[in-house]
């Protein structure tokens, strides 16, 4: 199996939008190594699952949540009830319209959980939105986060060593601040879901957490130290996300890092034949998203069926070449 979940992450870990996950020879792929593996076998055990996704493009006509993220978190979704097991996606309020017309157009309307993130915070947001989540589903073991943007770094969150050219390369005002690729803050317009990712949050729980990102600002991602993040990634030293979790998953697109995280479980639960994993229906998704749920290309900032300004063709090839491995395994 272990060469079936090697061809799985090679599929996914081209950088076909040239983001610099591996730049240089330490870099955001070198560092996450074993982690895909490990977070597939983590995810075959367990009990319920929580998928966090959304992420806010300001500057797009209109502003709106991005393609990216929300077609990996359906895939995700799709897998573990597949396999019998209850599972939620979660996203603010914006985002929620993709989902529910997308979970009609497959029939599981009534069987795949879907509830808002709560944007306001409060003292207790943690514990209560869990206490929520629990409500739904009941025991929860994983928290899922994909393409879902998290706070960068704080002074404090720095070593010593790399204090100077954090001082050097951020400012004041975008610290601790959850921004884009391009370095605009969108906190406003995000629910501070991270908090559910704190460490001692998680271990208290008894839940481990998987990021999936493709940029360097996503949850998860502040398991890579920010100096990798800053010398591989463009704008990368202010936008480093700070948030840790368990396993993270790096992907040249996000939806990829999902497909490979789905298709890996059915591997792990020895069950390949349950894929519904299919560029044609994955298309049938992406547009009924953008059409009737108001989604948008997060790198091109347009209402058009695409993600990461990235042609349907390379999404395609990526999505048959992990189908074709799950098939070489049934």
């Amino acid at each position: 199996m272990k060469s079936q979940l090697e061809k799985l992450l090679l599929a996914v870990q081209k950088d076909a939008g040239e983001r610099g996950l591996s730049r240089l020879e330490d870099n955001l792929i070198s560092r996450t190594k074993g982690d895909f593996e490990n977070a597939c076998a983590s995810l075959a055990k367990g009990a319920g699952v929580v998928i966090f996704t959304g992420f806010f493009i300001p500057t797009a006509t209109p502003p709106a949540p991005e393609t990216d993220g929300p077609l990996g978190a359906l895939f995700i979704a799709r897998t573990i009830l597949s396999l019998g097991r209850k599972v939620i996606i979660t996203c603010e309020k914006n985002c929620l319209p993709a989902f529910e017309v997308s979970l009609q157009h497959l029939g599981l309307g009534d069987k795949i959980a879907l509830i808002e993130s709560p944007i306001e915070a409060s003292a207790d947001y943690a514990k209560s939105f869990l206490s929520q989540l629990k409500e739904k589903i009941g025991d929860i073991s994983h928290f899922i986060a994909i393409e879902k943007c998290g706070p960068s770094h704080l002074l404090a969150s720095i070593p010593e060593q790399n204090i100077s050219a954090f001082l050097d390369s951020t400012d004041v005002s975008s610290r601790g601040k959850i921004l884009t690729m391009s370095g605009k803050d969108i906190t406003p317009y995000t629910a501070p879901v991270h908090l559910l990712f704190d460490a001692n949050f998680c271990n208290a729980s008894n839940i481990i957490g998987i990021g999936i990102g493709d940029g360097g600002n996503e949850i998860g991602m502040g398991n890579i130290p920010w100096k990798v993040i800053a010398a591989n990634i463009h704008n990368g030293a202010k936008i480093a996300c700070a948030t840790t979790v368990d396993y993270l998953i790096v992907a040249g697109v996000s939806n990829w890092g999902g497909y490979a995280l789905g298709s890996g479980l059915l591997l792990n639960a020895d069950r390949p034949s349950l894929s519904s994993l299919d560029s044609e229906t994955e298309l049938e998704i992406l547009e009924l998203m953008v059409k009737q749920g108001g989604l948008v290309d997060g790198r091109l900032g347009q209402r058009i069926a695409s993600v990461d300004g990235i042609d349907w063709s390379t999404h395609a090839s990526v999505i048959e070449s992990l189908a074709k491995t799950l098939k070489e395994t049934a």
